[in-house]
């Protein structure tokens, strides 16, 4: 696989996104910060009052977790 080819070009995803491969990019430290970015870019743009009334959140689990973890450390609720 070429440097600008997308793994998803070159086979199947489930060929190429299996468990060594997400838990690669759960440990990648460029991408757990890229993640946490757009977890705080996204309340700030939610622009949730702080009234002191809790607020809910859904994360629907799209993903490996890392902005689930972003909004329980934010929070300190998961």
């Amino acid at each position: 696989m070429g440097k600008s080819e997308r793994p998803e070009h070159t086979a199947p995803p489930e060929i190429f996104y299996n468990d060594e491969e997400a838990r690669k990019y759960t440990s990648n430290s460029r991408m757990i910060n890229i993640q946490a970015q757009l977890t705080k870019r996204s309340l700030e743009l939610l622009s949730l009052p702080e009234d002191g009334v809790p607020k809910m959140l859904l994360d629907i689990g799209c993903g490996s977790g890392l902005s689930g973890e972003e909004l329980t450390e934010k929070t300190g609720k998961s």
